[in-house]
């Protein structure tokens, strides 16, 4: 028997508030179209998270959290990007930052912070990009001096999404003997100075800016990891963000898919290529999930992301093509989908990622 695409392209995690996850989906995914080309913060977006819970999936129940399993976790990111990419990547950034206040827990600052975040008080989010995947032409990266009591920060963060509504940043600044530490930031601390948001070709509402510390003191006891020479092969510390945002890419093209298959039930000519796009997404959702889970014997996050990318890239095209001259208007989520579909060739996309996307698109054979 032929099961449909929706079953082919069937989630895998046992979910015990299932409803309320179908319920968000939808209601992000009305909202979407209103909110995500929006210069301004996408409040009803973000209260819709808030109301179910998704700001406290991945914060321990000691900091009033719900603890959600990782690879439920990365399947509900996949779930709600499907509503709403714009939505899902800026919690994406705000758990980021948990996950390094989290690894961080023996130090009382991010203990504290934890909690804030658990009760609702404070919105954290994260700036780490100048350490990882980001070279910013002509920004100048943080840079530390070692004070009597701490450090001084100059220089500028070069991505740092929902900057202006963040209560304070974990970032990240080099001493000048090479080492690096991390830092829990508050916004409002002298020196600190978020810029406009910048004009991005998707994902406006996500707004995603660089800021720039001038003489920015912080206290030894506000450092979250290091200093060290090795700050990146810390468990937590640095890293980029891995099968989180394969997730994302995956649930872009989960969406772009199932829009695919009502196309097709009219036009015969769409279902070869369909099919062949959710048997490649069948493939590359159980591989993550299989990571998520750390299971032996697996495709690398690297290469996980990789497919992830590329799949994205084309589900979403192809129901841009499909939809013809229709999918090309504003109005339309078929290049609403395609162009934030461009975002992950360049979000932590980590360098040999970005090359194998080059030499396919080169038409070379892989490195």
């Amino acid at each position: 028997m032929t099961h449909s695409v929706v079953d082919r392209l069937a989630w895998t995690e046992p979910d015990a508030d299932e409803p309320a996850i179908e319920g968000l989906v939808a209601s992000l995914g009305v909202l979407d179209g209103l909110e995500a080309d929006l210069t301004a913060w996408p409040a009803r977006l973000w209260s819709a998270l808030e109301e179910a819970g998704a700001t406290r999936w991945s914060l321990a129940r000691e900091s009033g959290g719900l603890e959600c399993p990782r690879p439920l976790l990365v399947e509900r990111y996949a779930r709600l990007a499907t509503g709403s990419l714009t939505a899902v990547f800026i919690l994406s950034q705000h758990d980021a930052a948990v996950r390094r206040l989290a690894a961080a827990e023996a130090n009382p600052m991010a203990r504290r912070y934890l909690e804030l975040v658990g009760s609702g008080q404070a919105f954290p989010t994260v700036g780490i990009s100048h350490l990882t995947t980001s070279r910013r032409l002509g920004v100048r990266p943080v840079v530390a001096i070692e004070t009597d009591r701490g450090y001084r920060l100059d220089g500028t963060i070069p991505w740092v999404t929902a900057a202006a509504r963040a209560d304070f940043l974990v970032t990240a600044a080099a001493l000048d003997d090479g080492r690096h530490f991390l830092v829990g930031l508050p916004s409002d601390r002298a020196g600190v100075t978020v810029r406009p948001p910048f004009d991005l070709a998707a994902l406006q509402a996500s707004g995603t800016t660089e800021v720039l510390l001038e003489g920015v003191l912080v206290e030894a006891e506000e450092l979250l990891a290091g200093p060290a020479h090795d700050l990146a092969a810390q468990p937590g510390a640095v890293g980029t963000a891995g099968l989180e945002t394969s997730a994302l890419a995956l649930g872009q093209a989960w969406a772009a898919l199932v829009a695919l298959d009502s196309l097709a039930a009219d036009r015969a000519d769409l279902r070869p290529p369909l099919d062949a796009l959710v048997d490649q997404w069948r493939i590359a959702w159980d591989q993550l999930i299989a990571q998520a889970r750390g299971e032996a014997g697996l495709v690398s996050a690297s290469d996980i992301r990789a497919t992830a990318n590329n799949l994205v890239l084309r589900s979403t095209q192809a129901y841009l093509t499909a939809r013809k001259g229709s999918g090309f208007l504003r109005s339309d989520p078929a290049q609403r989908w395609a162009r934030q579909a461009l975002f992950f060739l360049v979000w932590s996309c980590p360098t040999p990622v970005a090359q194998a996307a080059l030499r396919e698109m080169a038409g070379l054979a892989p490195c």
